[in-house]
């Protein structure tokens, strides 16, 4: 029971900080990833059109995750900042907070095989080869390992 009650303390810390912690990836003023077009040269004018239809819709199903993740994290704060033991409520929020973050992570990559069934052979690999460069140099500048 102890062990238990441990990992749950640790995770609830770890959830917190997270929360706490700015976001990366291109949220907020960070960098912002560059657009399919900018990347993928000989796209017809249908797959421009399909690609920013995919996007756009992604980005404003991510937006709205995001949001409800913001909310949930910020009511987990809030109760982890608050005297008593607030148990029966802070559990849940931890595995709502585990179900967007799943989601969001379902959306990004039902995106991608959207993306994929759009683009010809050559245009995905233009595109993984881009992915790969922008991760290298970020892994090479220290801000991502």
């Amino acid at each position: 029971m102890k062990k238990y009650l441990l990992l749950i303390a640790t995770f609830a810390l770890a959830l917190s900080a997270a929360a706490q912690a700015p976001h990366h990836r291109g949220h907020g003023d960070k960098e912002r990833h560059p657009d399919i077009t900018e990347i993928v040269s000989d796209l017809s004018a249908v797959q421009k059109r399909k690609l920013e239809a995919i996007t756009t819709e992604s980005k404003n199903r991510v937006g709205h995750l995001r949001a409800q993740q913001k909310a949930v994290r910020d009511s987990i704060s809030t109760l982890m900042d608050a005297d008593g033991d607030h148990s029966q409520a802070i559990f849940p929020l931890f595995e709502r907070e585990a179900r967007i973050q799943t989601e969001i992570s379902r959306e990004m990559y039902t995106t991608k095989v959207r993306i994929d069934q759009v683009l010809t052979r050559e245009q995905r690999q233009e595109l993984r080869s881009s992915a790969k460069q922008r991760r290298d140099k970020k892994g090479s500048s220290g801000k991502r390992k």
